[in-house]
Formats: C-alpha cells, sequence, structure tokens
C-alpha cells in the first residue's frame, strides 16, 4: 500500500479543518460540485495507478537491473539524496507538463479549478502518472530500489497537500527554501505574470536557480486560460486531449499535425488565429445550481462510491485482471453519471441507474 492511500484520511480532515477555519474567518472554502471533480479525479488518478502499475514500473525495474551502485535502504544519506533527486526530477516533469501539450494535457485538470483548496490538491489528472514516471527513471540507473523511490514520491506528493490553501499567509525564511501556499497560488494563476511558474515539489530553489520563481503579489485568478466549464471528472480529463486533436485535425500541414502534440500549449499552427486574450482578475467563475434534491443524491452517492474505491485500493491488487477491469468501468459510470446529474444533462438518469444495478456485482468482486 502506497503512502498516499494511507494518508488519505488525514487529508479528509486536514479539509474538514480547513472548512471550519475558513467559516471562522467569515469565508466559504468548497464549493460543491468543485469539490466532487476534485475527488473523483484524485480517485480516477490513484485507480490508474493501481491498475498499471505494472507497466508504469516496468522501464524502472530494467534500469534498476543495469543499476551503477549498490545504494542501501538503511542509509540515511542516501534517503537524503534520493529525496533531493525525487524533487529535482520532479522541478523538470512539472516543468515540460506546462510546456508541452501532451504532457499538459495530462496535467490540466488539476489546473482546472477556479478555487484554491486543500480539494484542490487531490483533483489530478488520471493519465498523469504516465508522464511523470518516465522523469524518475535515472535515479534507477543510480541504484536507488524501486520501493525506495515510491516511497519517496509518496513523500513528496504528500507534502505537495498542504501547499493548496488560501487560509496560510507568507512564512518568512521559509519561503526562500520551500514551496509554499504562497508560491503555489501564484502557480495556479492564470494571469500571464503567473503562467507557468513556481514548478517546485518540496523546495522552491529549484525555479529561482533555473529562472521560473514569480512571487505572489496580487491575488491570482485560478483555473485555465481557456475554463473547461464543467463538473463533470470524464469532461475535465478528455477535453484537454480533444483539444490539441481538434488543432492536430484542422492544421493544413502535415508536420503541424504532428507539433501541436509536443510543442507549448499555446502554439498555434500557421494559419490559425492569434492566441487566446490574456486572462483578466475578476473573471466570474463556472457554476451550477442543481436542485436540492439532486445534490443530496449525488453527495450521498459520491460519498458511497469513494468509500467503494477505497477498498479497491485496498483489495485491488489481489484482484484478477478482469476484475479491475469491470471495477474501472463501473467507476467511469459512476463518475460519468453523477457528473452529468449535477449538470442536468438528459442522459445521467439511465447511466445512473445503470451503475447502480451493476453495485452489488462489484461489491461481490471485492468480498
Amino acid at each position: 500500500m502506497n503512502i498516499v492511500t494511507l494518508a488519505i484520511p488525514g487529508f479528509f480532515l486536514l479539509m474538514a479543518l480547513e472548512a471550519l477555519v475558513g467559516r471562522a474567518r467569515g469565508r466559504k472554502v468548497f464549493r460543491g460540485p468543485d469539490v466532487f471533480a476534485d475527488l473523483f479525479l484524485g480517485a480516477a488518478q490513484t485507480l490508474f495507478g493501481l491498475v498499471f502499475a505494472g507497466a508504469l514500473i516496468a522501464g524502472y525495474q530494467a534500469l534498476y537491473a543495469r543499476r551503477a551502485f549498490e545504494i542501501s535502504t538503511s542509509s540515511a544519506l542516501a534517503w537524503v539524496g534520493l529525496m533531493v533527486g525525487v524533487d529535482f526530477f520532479y522541478y523538470w516533469f512539472h516543468r515540460v507538463s506546462h510546456r508541452m501539450a501532451l504532457a499538459w494535457a495530462a496535467h490540466a485538470p488539476h489546473h482546472q479549478s477556479e478555487d484554491f483548496n486543500l480539494a484542490v490538491a487531490l483533483r489530478q489528472g488520471p493519465f498523469q502518472p504516465a508522464v511523470s514516471r518516465v522523469f524518475y527513471l535515472p535515479l534507477a540507473f543510480l541504484g536507488f530500489p524501486p520501493a525506495m523511490t515510491a516511497a519517496a514520491i509518496g513523500i513528496n506528493t504528500v507534502y505537495q497537500f498542504w501547499i493548496h490553501t488560501e487560509l496560510i499567509g507568507k512564512l518568512g525564511p521559509l519561503e526562500w527554501v520551500l514551496n509554499t501556499p504562497s508560491h503555489h497560488r501564484a502557480h495556479h494563476g492564470c494571469e500571464p505574470k503567473y503562467i507557468d511558474r513556481n514548478h517546485g515539489g518540496i523546495l522552491i530553489i529549484w525555479d529561482r536557480l533555473f529562472g521560473t520563481f514569480v512571487e505572489e503579489r496580487e491575488p491570482p485568478t485560478y483555473g485555465t486560460v481557456t475554463p473547461v466549464a464543467s463538473f463533470n471528472p470524464l469532461v475535465a480529463t478528455v477535453v484537454p486531449f480533444g483539444e490539441i486533436a481538434e488543432r492536430a485535425r484542422k492544421a493544413p500541414r502535415w508536420i503541424d499535425k504532428w507539433l501541436v502534440w509536443i510543442m507549448p500549449p499555446e502554439w498555434k499552427p500557421r494559419g490559425f488565429d492569434a492566441p487566446h486574450a490574456p486572462v483578466l482578475p475578476g473573471r466570474p467563475k463556472y457554476d451550477v445550481k442543481p436542485p436540492r434534491r439532486v445534490g443530496v443524491y449525488v453527495t450521498a452517492m459520491s460519498a458511497a462510491t469513494l468509500l467503494v474505491t477505497i477498498l479497491f485500493l485496498f483489495r485491488g491488487p489481489s484482484l484478477s485482471a478482469a476484475a479491475q477491469a469491470a471495477f474501472v468501468g463501473w467507476f467511469v459510470a459512476s463518475v460519468g453519471g453523477l457528473g452529468g446529474l449535477l449538470e442536468a444533462k438528459r442522459w445521467a438518469k439511465p447511466v445512473e441507474i445503470a451503475r447502480v444495478l451493476a453495485a452489488p456485482v462489484v461489491l461481490a468482486l471485492l468480498f
């Protein structure tokens, strides 16, 4: 069981604390539909990592078999070096994810939320691990064992949870070394001065060294330059890839049809319209107001579905590939159906009925 999964109860306790502190300060920290998208996108990425664990670790194991050094897991110095190395390679993964369209499409769901709170920390692109794991491969060649590296990546990930909040101000001298809520708020801003800045995980020193640091001065406007305008996690996942595919389809030159996947996200093929106008402060947020009965139903069913999903995270590795695939199919239907109900889509009710009827079969797989 990985460190991130074990930290899930702590994540929810801290979210509850953030909500209480926000209320005491007269602020509404969370919006229900946005939290729904955050939680299910996070669950989707965790499922992806579990189901495709073998494929994700295969390259690391192959390089580790040809390692240059033998590194002991009991060495404190090795752990310090590994944590610094993981953070260094995380910086480059994160920076590339903002500057290469295909990698950005995998990462974009994390930035789509127009809020900034601890729930957004859990909002991740489901396919992002397929990109991020490539950047850690040098650690295998150096001789860091797979389990040791996985633990260090987990610690790096868990650290980044607390920096997703507006309720913690600047932290004095720590701002020079550590990635803090202030630095990360700037990272999530979509105004020109904040875009593609502050990519560090635990440490901010990489941004200072490589020229990508920016200080938070004015409160950022959160979200992506082009809002996704949906709380449905399936839409949030697919739209960034669809946008690239559409540009590729319309590109008049064959070379541009390939370049759109590897060039920066804002790059446009010859003959396309000018880039989007820059985001201005105070941009209205996308929102929905479902009827109360729909909100109560989606909240209750979301909680039940997430509990079943957490159970799957513990039981999943021991299940057959067919059982894992069946659960993933049910999970996708759950995400789509509940998200569709929130946004009053006509197709949502049949999908929701079908997945509720299938729930006993899914539970039977887990017990």
